[in-house]
């Protein structure tokens, strides 16, 4: 083995160790693929280490029918094919996702929810972010604040 290819393989065990966490609201999956607006700032590479396995892309369990929701109003307002939401709701399930429970989620949330003035599936998303030492990545104004108040808010310079 080259000294490159063990370099490689120490940093793909280690990513396995203690790869980096990233939480994903509805609103940064989303704009991956509906022109919603910009993307936040560090969600093209989060997926991308996501993708490659150096990362792990949390999401609470809701939020995948948050996103099918999200894609049927748009077929609603006659912005997307019915065809084209299948097609969507098809791929991003195919994204290496991990869900989490909302029994696992529910009491930090209500807590979270409580101390920042949120809903408390917005806060869910806090409350994963917490529990795992993540970073959230979001385009919702008002979930970036509460995350930044608590540390939890990702950045553009991710390493």
């Amino acid at each position: 083995m080259t000294a490159s290819a063990r370099t490689a393989s120490a940093r793909t065990a280690s990513a396995q160790i203690q790869p980096d966490a990233f939480v994903l609201d509805t609103s940064a999956l989303l704009r991956f693929y509906l022109a919603d607006g910009p993307l936040p700032p560090s969600l093209e590479l989060a997926m991308q280490r996501g993708c490659s396995g150096d990362a792990l892309l949390l999401i609470p369990d809701l939020c995948l029918l948050e996103c099918a929701s999200v894609l049927l109003k748009q077929v609603q307002r006659q912005l997307l094919s019915l065809d084209e939401c299948r097609a969507l709701l098809a791929d991003l399930l195919l994204l290496p996702l991990r869900p989490t429970s909302a029994s696992e989620l529910a009491v930090a949330a209500l807590e979270q929810a409580m101390a920042l003035s949120l809903s408390v599936y917005d806060a869910s998303f806090l409350a994963l972010a917490l529990k795992h030492d993540a970073l959230l990545i979001t385009a919702d104004k008002q979930l970036a604040k509460a995350a930044a108040s608590l540390g939890c808010l990702a950045d553009a310079e991710l390493v």
